[in-house]
């Protein structure tokens, strides 16, 4: 048998603690899918060398997404791919952030959340994609949800890595007029708020909202309507070789990595976490019933895809739409 990882060691010390009823199906599944993760649980192959007459037996992987040590290989294979789909422009990180007034409700019905603040996002983007802003034509982009800050507490909001530019009506690329801007962050917070309350609304109208308590919903809602959200636009990357880097960090990944995990004893475990508003990094001592909780928090409903492309990314479109692109960059040059 391989030998056991410190996340399976704390899943195996922590989960006769949790109560069955207490998690869904989807997080048991999840548990137990990392828990035998490359062991003899997920059954194994052998392997011969006929050169030295060999034998060597390969243990399985859960193939689990929400798994550490196959999303590290999944990553290396997604970025290879998405090398290819490049462009010689300006990208644009922005992050949109949703308040924590939401974040009890993912646990009771996580797709409607989730679904809406896709959904938000394109629509602002878009709404600024017009000739008052020099984006008169098709954005795309590519989103990615993140569900966790680095303590693994909820924190819901949604990277997206922007082309700076559009493929305007006579199927050409236009460019920002500044390489370093591409739209006004407080408009588009502004814009966002609106929109993803209207979403909410909606749902609650369409009672995909009936597992909550109504006086819960209009409670939050007013709630949340007196704030102020944050989009957070990050300083743009203009190398193929970092953009490809950037990405690593937000794709295929999950909420914790066994190197900042250390075991204490059969019932603790350190986990180390940088803290954003001091710049330092730090450690807190955790219970392992209390780590798989947080852990749990962050497990996605089966079938939802976390990672997504908009517009001229879109998959269906996008080797054409990068096709002309390209066309049109070289006839610039």
């Amino acid at each position: 048998m391989t030998q056991t990882s410190t996340l399976q060691q704390i899943i195996q010390d922590g989960l006769q603690g949790l109560k069955q009823d207490s998690l869904s199906p989807d997080q048991w599944q999840v548990l137990h899918h990392l828990q035998g993760c490359r062991t003899e649980r997920m059954g194994s192959f052998q392997w011969h060398c006929r050169h030295c007459d060999q034998d060597t037996t390969w243990y399985c992987s859960c193939r689990d997404r929400h798994c550490p040590t196959c999303q590290c290989t999944a990553r290396e294979k997604w970025l290879r791919t998405r090398q290819q789909d490049l462009l010689p422009v300006t990208y644009h990180h922005l992050v949109f952030t949703l308040p924590h007034q939401f974040n009890h409700w993912t646990q009771v019905c996580p797709e409607v959340v989730y679904k809406s603040l896709f959904k938000s996002v394109w629509e602002t983007l878009n709404h600024f994609a017009n000739k008052r802003h020099h984006l008169e034509g098709k954005l795309g982009m590519m989103s990615v949800l993140h569900t966790w800050g680095q303590s693994l507490c909820q924190h819901i909001h949604l990277h997206c890595l922007i082309p700076s530019g559009v493929i305007n009506a006579e199927n050409e690329w236009q460019g920002t007029r500044k390489p370093g801007y591409l739209l006004p962050v407080k408009a588009l917070s502004v814009k966002f708020k609106k929109t993803m309350l209207q979403h909410i609304h909606q749902a609650k109208l369409d009672e995909k909202l009936t597992r909550m308590d109504t006086t819960d919903i209009n409670k939050t809602l007013d709630d949340v309507s007196s704030l102020n959200w944050v989009v957070y636009s990050k300083p743009a990357i203009s190398h193929a070789d970092s953009v490809v880097q950037y990405l690593a960090r937000y794709c295929n990944r999950i909420g914790v990595s066994p190197s900042r995990l250390s075991l204490v004893n059969r019932h603790e475990v350190i986990l180390r976490y940088k803290d954003y508003r001091t710049g330092k990094h730090s450690s807190m001592t955790l219970s392992t019933q209390e780590l798989l909780r947080r852990f749990l928090l962050h497990v996605l409903p089966k079938g939802f895809m976390r990672l997504r492309y908009y517009g001229f990314m879109a998959n269906a479109i996008r080797r054409k739409s990068l096709k002309v692109i390209r066309s049109s960059l070289a006839l610039v040059e």
